[in-house]
């Protein structure tokens, strides 16, 4: 669909005009430059980049400030939407050719519930402004159990204008269900990954920014319904949260706080490629051979599967965020550095709103890379950490010394014990260190062709002489610091907590889930965190109490 144009307007009345009759406005401008564009992208909404052009998406509240930076532009016009039809029924929707209405999605979520209730349970992860549940569909061989398995997550439409992956994440939900449907040459993988992993799929993240006029999908907006874009509104490592955290946010960092998932993907559209960590750094993440390998697999796949010159853009089909444009408060680094988890980016279609006669086709081209992307999950070292004494699971820091950085070190679950590193082919010393145990070091060596090793992890119990708990408040040790603290609750606040970091102005910089034992210190790794005076809470889930102390980060600290 080509684009269509605007006459330009230095007074801005056509923007105006744009965001008052479709909720929005997006305006093309020439490329500025790699540093200007980054300074751009810092203040407004980039939906897409090519080294010549870019694509601006602007809201109610921030159109005045992009008319005031008197930036030359040309506004797009809404073409009709040929080819954009809304299914009439539940049943027409589920052919996946068209768009179902906001009534359609929900029967469909809770009818492929129902159809395989041995295999699907259907949950929410909250609520949109306006009242919508943002549902998630859990596929497991055990779905009312919390296994030790690998979370994984699939997640769409947190820009509400860019539709493709709400359809295809509906019918991969369905296809994963019913085991890959009759015949399917991929039945044995979607059984592999069905009993191997705990799969997450999140059709729509943002359901009021695609149903923004009611139960039809007509001119949806890219962010929700108070104007922000939920994909630069997720904690920073080093401004915090850059906007105030929209109710939407706050909802999806509780729910994958809670998961922990190992992997995950947000699905996008706008441009034909896989973006993957990191968005905000322009350094490499420790595992980005790993990142890349995962990221050419899925575009290597598409190319097998797909018409020519789809999936092509910058490194054919693959890139860095950043080497890209960089992006501040996006989903995919937080979630890879403030939750330990991995998070790419998949760009599914140059259209953002996809017609419904190209939907089959986007099917047949990815859902092969789909499939292979969740069995990444089912590679690398795995296992369980816990108590050797007691058998009680540990949540336990699993880190390789000389190569992590930037928080890459994951965790083990605080529930199960059970966890999950991904890494390229080689020869890796994993440390497994546990406030109160004696720390433990393996070697995992993979290949190519046997890209798995299963190592059970049992920690022996120190004698190290810890501080004395406080009655009240929280300690934290040592003081200043250079990110690297403990923090000490009163006995009062143990089991399962949650760790909260915060500015003093407010700003979320991380959170995270953690098991306190009484006695015992919750180690804690904000190296990635600027210098300063920080807040720092710990909350015993799910009802408190909670404590507060301070903590100064320095980088001059001598240890």
């Amino acid at each position: 669909m080509q684009a269509v144009y605007g006459q330009e307007s230095p007074a801005g009345d056509d923007i105006r005009n744009a965001v008052n009759r479709y909720g929005q406005a997006e305006v093309v401008i020439s490329y500025p430059g790699y540093d200007a564009m980054t300074r751009l992208a810092s203040r407004f909404s980039v939906s897409s980049c090519d080294g010549l052009t870019a694509r601006l998406c602007l809201s109610a509240r921030d159109a005045t400030e992009f008319i005031a930076a008197a930036i030359p532009y040309r506004l797009i016009v809404p073409e009709e939407r040929k080819g954009f039809y809304t299914a009439s029924s539940v049943a027409e929707a589920m052919l996946w050719q068209s768009y179902p209405t906001w009534k359609h999605y929900d029967t469909i979520m809770h009818k492929i519930a129902d159809q395989w209730p041995d295999l699907c349970r259907l949950d929410t992860i909250g609520f949109s402004l306006q009242g919508r549940a943002v549902l998630a569909l859990k596929i497991s061989d055990n779905p009312e159990q919390d296994e030790p398995e690998p979370e994984v997550m699939i997640s769409s439409s947190i820009h509400g204008d860019e539709t493709a992956g709400f359809v295809l994440l509906m019918r991969l939900a369905g296809y994963l269900a019913s085991g890959g449907g009759s015949g399917a040459n991929a039945a044995g993988l979607v059984a592999d990954l069905v009993s191997g992993l705990e799969i997450w799929i999140n059709p729509l993240a943002n359901p009021d920014g695609m149903y923004r006029n009611g139960d039809t999908l007509t001119y949806p907006i890219r962010a929700n319904s108070n104007g922000y874009d939920l994909n630069r509104n997720f904690p920073d490592p080093e401004v915090g949260a850059p906007e105030p955290l929209q109710k939407e946010t706050l909802d999806m960092i509780r729910f994958m706080e809670e998961r922990r998932f190992a992997l995950s993907v947000n699905l996008h559209s706008g441009a034909e490629v896989v973006n993957y960590p990191w968005d905000k750094w322009t350094r490499d993440h420790p595992d980005d051979d790993w990142f890349n390998a995962i990221s050419r697999r899925y575009a290597d796949t598409v190319h097998l599967n797909s018409g020519p010159g789809y999936m092509t853009f910058l490194d054919n089909g693959v890139t860095k965020g950043w080497e890209w444009y960089q992006v501040r408060g996006g989903r995919q680094d937080f979630v890879t550095w403030g939750l330990g988890g991995r998070e790419v980016t998949i760009e599914l279609d140059d259209i953002k709103m996809t017609p419904g006669s190209n939907l089959e086709l986007l099917w047949q081209w990815n859902y092969r890379s789909l499939l292979r992307y969740l069995a990444e999950a089912l590679t690398g070292v795995r296992g369980t950490v816990t108590d050797a004494g007691t058998g009680d699971p540990l949540s336990a820091k699993i880190f390789i010394a000389g190569h992590d950085l930037d928080s890459s070190h994951v965790w083990s679950d605080t529930t199960t014990g059970f966890y999950t590193r991904f890494l390229s082919p080689g020869t890796w010393n994993l440390t497994f260190s546990c406030p109160g145990y004696k720390s433990d070091t393996i070697t995992a060596e993979l290949t190519s062709s046997n890209n798995i090793q299963v190592s059970d992890i049992r920690l022996e119990k120190d004698d190290h002489d810890y501080p004395v708990p406080p009655e009240s408040g929280l300690l934290v040790f040592p003081n200043p610091s250079d990110g690297s603290f403990s923090v000490l609750p009163p006995v009062a606040v143990t089991g399962e907590v949650t760790v909260t970091v915060t500015s003093t102005s407010g700003a979320l910089m991380k959170r995270y889930r953690a098991t306190a034992r009484p006695g015992i210190p919750i180690e804690c790794d904000f190296t990635g965190l600027p210098t300063g005076l920080f807040l720092v809470s710990v909350n015993r889930e799910p009802n408190g109490p909670m404590v507060r102390g301070k903590a100064v980060i320095t980088r001059l600290i001598n240890r």
